[in-house]
């Protein structure tokens, strides 16, 4: 959920400053959606707004859906995005706001393609490639997902997770953090999930505020939830859990497919699963589905997984 490598900001100031233009901060009030207002600096080039607090680093799924908005902001009227690829350079600084500036690489008959960078005074944090298509029909045919109860009959994520302590302290740290809610139809974040993957998790997701009725904003929201837990599938097979305090995480790329529209702030049933580790580093990848049983988007992650050595 983050770049590999660390580094300090520099001082000066920019386009990135909290202090340049008024740009502000964001409203926690406004969940996800605040996160996802950016102010149009010229055609192609728009900014965030910083976080008020400590400096943390900022949730990689943040600056990938505030990509593909921005992105989005540069194409023909009715092409909607169909697909999102991301690096991860450097950790994004919450107490500074992101540019991104959008290239316009091509506007086809029927796709539209732009690629983004995200920089801070510290220097580019992410690259990205976004792809938008015009209305199209074809054929169609879908994966179902794995039965599961429905989130409303689960209990909440504090309820579920009561009789592991740590692992509950880790979660409540990102979703404290995060404005989104989660819960587990397996019971547990560290419980392998039923479909007998060697290294899989299930979990509903949504945002915690409502959204607007926009096609678009819902789109970077599916984008900034299909980030969420997705490593933790890769320490199954292992005797490892995220919350022991060893183990260490960074994503290099995300991938997401968009299939069909879905709401952020309804329950998604996110079914993850890892099918490679090795070398320091993991591949997981991602369905994501509405409560109907719809597949809405599809994920792929690479990222850094370490393990220190024991104190």
């Amino acid at each position: 959920m983050g770049a590999a490598d660390s580094h300090t900001a520099a001082g000066t100031r920019g386009p990135w400053s909290a202090g340049a233009g008024g740009t502000g901060h964001v409203d926690p009030e406004r969940g996800v959606g605040g996160l996802l207002d950016l102010e149009r600096l010229e055609p192609s080039v728009f900014r965030s707004r910083a976080h008020a607090g400590e400096r943390i680093r900022l949730y990689g799924g943040e600056v990938a859906a505030q990509a593909l908005l921005a992105a989005g902001r540069t194409v023909p009227p009715g092409r909607t995005p169909n697909s999102l690829g991301v690096y991860f350079l450097l950790p994004g600084d919450s107490t500074e706001p992101v540019v991104y500036e959008v290239g316009v690489a091509r506007d086809g008959g029927t796709f539209s393609t732009r690629t983004v960078e995200a920089r801070q005074s510290g220097g580019p944090i992410l690259v990205a490639t976004a792809s938008f298509q015009g209305p199209e029909r074809g054929l169609g045919h879908q994966m179902a997902p794995s039965p599961v109860r429905m989130p409303e009959t689960l209990p909440s994520a504090e309820e579920a997770l009561a009789d592991d302590p740590p692992t509950l302290a880790w979660l409540s740290e990102v979703t404290g953090r995060l404005p989104v809610e989660v819960r587990f139809p397996d019971g547990s974040l560290d419980h392998p999930s039923a479909n007998g993957h060697i290294a899989a998790l299930r979990l509903w997701m949504r945002a915690r505020h409502g959204l607007v009725d926009s096609p678009e904003i819902h789109a970077a929201g599916v984008v900034y939830l299909s980030d969420l837990l997705m490593l933790v599938a890769s320490l199954q097979p292992h005797p490892h859990r995220i919350a022991d305090g060893n183990v260490w995480f960074a994503t290099i790329a995300h991938s997401i497919v968009l299939h069909a529209a879905a709401r952020a702030d309804d329950w998604l049933l996110y079914e993850v699963e890892s099918d490679w580790a090795g070398a320091g580093r993991c591949l997981t990848r991602g369905r994501l589905f509405d409560r109907a049983g719809r597949l809405c988007a599809s994920s792929t992650q690479e990222a850094v997984l370490r393990v220190s050595a024991a104190n």
